[in-house]
């Protein structure tokens, strides 16, 4: 288990996140989206990358769920709990973010009183719910004994909690723990499906809008979902590091082996999009694409993504695939990585309007092309992962 010292440090730092972002999320609440860097032609911001960030960390819990009760690695079957609390937090935060990036956020529960089918949106918030309702259960049935163990140990602070939750029970039979964990497995198996699903509306939801150079192209789902899983499994990696150091070994060559695969599945979706955006000759691809490679943040593609995100990493895991400490320190640069990823999957291809000449046509900061989110907009991003932090712990 995590370290006692570790624990309330990062359980400090959290609480800090949270109280400095406030002063973000005061001013959002307060004066909406005034002070923010978004406007008419780059109307998604930061918000959005978090938000997508959060996409990748619920991924990682899937793949876990489905490595546990679907391809039968029993090895890892103890971490199915971290797993899907992971998904839960993960995806908590994940629409607390996009709700305040949406206007109102006390209005979301429109999306199914009135929803309209045509919309990927939509049909994001509705596997968001199905998800849920899914996970949840599935936490509860996981956890189960421990609660009713913990209901009766002396000394432990919270038993009334932990009483409440088991319905006063005192006892856990090994047949009621064979008809949990059937039950686990049988919403394991319904999970991949809608997971599936999940993932594919969000690449679905860009993949969609036709008048993006980048983003309307069959290679995005692909890219969104190949980066989500990327993600997560690079956290389960650290998560399984920091919690279970008696499975580190055979941990470190499993992710080792997974992270690498799909870091090198990434870099050659990057490549391609890449290579056919540059053959395509589509001036607002062309812009869209040097925005990433030497507009002014090329350096979280070249830098935090190529360099820290990618060839460390790489190197890392080719050399060293069976060292926890090595694959440790690679997954922890791609986790690293994944925030700018998703930063110039996002900005640049609104920043190249397709218009030529719009950027100059109109003057005012909300009818601009150029972007850069303000420090809002950051403090709002600070307190959401503190919060997503605070809650994990």
């Amino acid at each position: 288990m995590m370290q006692s010292k570790a624990y309330k440090t990062l359980f400090v730092v959290g609480l800090i996140g949270l109280l400095i972002g406030l002063i973000g999320m005061g001013n959002r609440f307060w004066f909406g989206h005034v002070g923010m860097a978004y406007g008419s032609y780059v109307p998604w911001g930061l918000w959005v990358v978090f938000d997508l960030l959060f996409l990748g960390l619920t991924s990682g819990a899937y793949l876990m769920v489905a490595c546990i009760y679907v391809f039968g690695i029993k090895r890892f079957e103890h971490l199915a709990p971290i797993a899907v609390l992971t998904v839960l937090v993960s995806l908590f935060c994940q629409a607390v973010i996009i709700s305040l990036d949406l206007g109102q956020p006390f209005r979301v529960y429109r999306f199914l009183v009135s929803p309209s089918f045509t919309s990927m949106l939509t049909w994001l918030v509705i596997f968001i719910l199905i998800t849920w309702l899914i996970y949840i259960p599935m936490f509860y049935l996981l956890i189960r004994k421990k609660l009713i163990l913990w209901s009766q140990e002396s000394g432990r602070k919270g038993k009334w909690l932990y009483r409440w939750l088991v319905f006063g029970k005192t006892a856990y039979t090994d047949q009621e723990d064979d008809c949990d964990q059937k039950w686990v497995r049988r919403l394991a198996w319904i999970s991949i499906p809608i997971g599936i699903c999940f993932f594919s509306v969000q690449g679905l939801f860009f993949g969609t809008i036709v008048n993006r150079p980048l983003w309307s192209s069959a290679l995005t789902p692909v890219l969104f979902i190949t980066t989500a899983f990327l993600s997560g499994a690079s956290l389960l990696a650290v998560l399984v590091s920091v919690y279970d150091s008696d499975v580190q070994s055979h941990a470190a060559e499993f992710f080792g082996r997974l992270v690498l695969y799909l870091l090198i599945g990434l870099l050659l979706l990057v490549a391609l999009r890449f290579i056919t955006g540059y053959a395509s000759g589509n001036p607002a691809t062309v812009d869209a694409l040097n925005l990433i490679v030497a507009g002014t943040g090329w350096w979280a593609f070249w830098i935090v993504h190529l360099l820290l995100g990618g060839l460390v990493p790489l190197y890392l895991l080719i050399r060293r695939p069976g060292d926890a400490a090595a694959v440790l320190k690679a997954t922890i640069l791609v986790m690293l990585s994944i925030l700018a990823i998703r930063y110039y999957a996002v900005i640049p291809d609104m920043a190249a309007y397709p218009l030529e000449g719009l950027g100059k046509t109109f003057i005012h900061p909300r009818l601009m092309t150029a972007y850069a989110p303000t420090i809002y907009e950051w403090l709002v991003g600070l307190w959401i992962l503190s919060l997503w932090l605070v809650v994990f712990l």
